[in-house]
């Protein structure tokens, strides 16, 4: 399984709805939004949902 950012379309720091949505808390935040913990991952895919942007892709 692999989690994509596309940080083109990612809104970064100032959407994060990704980390507030995330019941694994699979991201952090350092300015950008990035994968912590993908071996943390439920695969709900909320995040993709979510993302306002479309920014986020999983697959596996």
């Amino acid at each position: 399984m692999y989690i994509d950012i596309n940080y083109e379309k990612c809104l970064g720091y100032g959407c994060q709805e990704c980390l507030d949505i995330c019941p694994m808390m699979v991201f952090e935040s350092n300015k950008t939004v990035f994968v912590k913990d993908i071996e943390s991952c439920c695969r709900c895919e909320v995040c993709m949902d979510i993302c306002p942007t479309s920014a986020i892709t999983i697959t596996y």
